[in-house]
Order: C-alpha cells, then structure tokens, then sequence
C-alpha cells in the first residue's frame, strides 16, 4: 500500500491509502461513531482530489473505522468556534464524491447516520453489512439539509421512500435497505471487505473511459437538483443561532427528550402563504 507523503503529517480523521488500482478512504474518528466534522471533510475532499488525478486508481472505496459506524453524521459536539470547525465544505465535498470521474463504493459497517446516509446514497454504489442501520435525523436533531441531498434521494428510491426516510427520522437495517434500494448488496460483516473487493474487480475489468462517461450520464439525469437553492444556504445561518436549534442540538448531545416549547412557529414562504389563502 502506498500514501502519498506530504499527505501522512496532514491527515488526522482520516486513513487513506492506495492499492492494487483501489483508493482506501477510512474515516478515523471511532471514538464518535466516525462523526464529521469542517476537518474531516477538508481531509477526504484532498484524498479524492488525489484519487481523482492518479491514473493508477480505478475505484475509490470509502468507509468507517471500526465495527460500530460507517459515518454517524455532523460531530453535534464539535465546537462551532473551532478552527476546525466548518459549515460549508460538507456540501463541496458530496460534490466531489458525485463527480470524481472514477466510481466510489461506501462500504457500510454499523450506522450510516445522517450526513453519513447522505454520503452512503451518494456513493455510485453501497455494499452494506447486516449490521449496518441507515436514517437520517436532521428534523430530530435540529439540523437543515442541502437541497441536493435532499431531493437526490428520491432518484435513488423514490418520492415516497425518500419523503419517509427524511422526514420520520426511522432507522433502517442493512437488508430493509438493500430491499428498498438504497444499498446494492448486503452481505454479512465478515465478508463485507469481500464483497467490496468483489465489485472492485468487476470495475477494474471495465473501460475506465466509459465508466466516466456512464457516470457523467447518470449524473445529468439528476442535475436540475444541483441547480436548486439549497435551504441549508438559504436558512441554516438563521437557523442555526435559534433557540430551537440549539435545544434539539443539547438535547441529542444530552440523550434527553425535546422540549416542545422550544420549537419555532412555521412561516409559510410566498407561494405557500398564496396557496393557503
């Protein structure tokens, strides 16, 4: 396995290395279920662009750090006045793992939470474990979502599916996944790494030329949505400093029930206030 060098002082929440025409990409922060944090998604954004530009990586395949958790979503602890901290780079970053002209496999083992979900339907393809629990908990957790992200999952699968995932809050094992089509094979944890090899092969067999422009394909059937405001732009600044955010953030921090009371009356928007005359 190689690293680049100038990468190996850098990289602090992530493991990346390089071998045999695949790309490992770990995220390194077990001890909070591989949450996100401005830091971690800065560090995957540089080992994309790697994998992006050396003609020796065919395949890029992304994944957790221990048996627990693939990706649990934003680090709701990090502290926002870090300098680490950062509220703009997951979207670039989900950007980049759409567009890399090589295919990305999640390899999912554990919670895939979240932005961690997010990242898991972005991916061109998710080989999943029987342990693996897929949600989302934004609405929950007091944290808006990108409007790509958002609507992306409806092309994965479907309107109702999505609107449910998103808006329940529920949580989903491995195979109740893989049967509604938000993972393409569920295999037990220890053949997961396998699994993942297995579809590494088949890509490696494939014309690299043609897996891009499959990719460029299939992206443009969905790119009105990167052409939507997103909601996270449009209102999270807000948001983010009202007294219901930061109730719903203390109290999943806390693992203590919402208070109510806290939560901000709806504002229709324009059109919604038109319609409801």
């Amino acid at each position: 396995m190689t690293t680049p060098e100038a990468f190996r002082l850098k990289f602090i929440d992530i493991i990346y290395k390089k071998e045999d025409g695949i790309a490992w990409l770990t995220i390194n922060r077990p001890e909070v279920y591989n949450a996100i944090r401005g830091r971690t998604t800065d560090e995957m954004a540089v080992a994309l662009k790697d994998a992006g530009n050396d003609a020796s990586v065919r395949v890029v395949v992304i994944s957790g750090s221990g048996p627990n958790a693939f990706c649990s979503g934003r680090d709701q602890g990090e502290d926002r006045n870090s300098p680490e901290y950062s509220g703009s780079s997951e979207s670039s970053f989900m950007d980049l793992v759409k567009h890399i002209p090589k295919p990305v496999i999640a390899m999912v083992d554990g919670y895939a939470i979240g932005s961690g979900n997010i990242l898991a339907y972005t991916c061109d393809f998710t080989v999943a474990s029987t342990r693996s629990i897929f949600g989302q908990t934004g609405p929950r957790v007091g944290s808006p979502a990108s409007g790509a992200g958002v609507g992306y999952l409806a092309h994965v699968v479907g309107q109702k599916r999505a609107r449910e995932i998103w808006m329940l809050t529920q949580q989903y094992s491995g195979q109740q996944a893989f049967d509604m089509g938000l993972a393409n094979s569920v295999v037990p944890h220890e053949q997961l790494r396998d699994e993942v090899v297995r579809y590494c092969n088949l890509i490696k067999n494939n014309s690299p030329v043609i897996l891009q422009l499959q990719k460029i394909t299939f992206n443009e059937s969905a790119e009105y949505l990167e052409e939507m405001p997103s909601p996270t732009e449009l209102y999270a600044p807000r948001y983010s400093e009202t007294d219901e955010a930061e109730e719903r953030r203390l109290a999943f921090i806390e693992r203590r029930p919402i208070n109510p009371d806290k939560n901000l009356p709806i504002t229709p928007t324009k059109r919604q206030a038109s319609l409801l005359e």
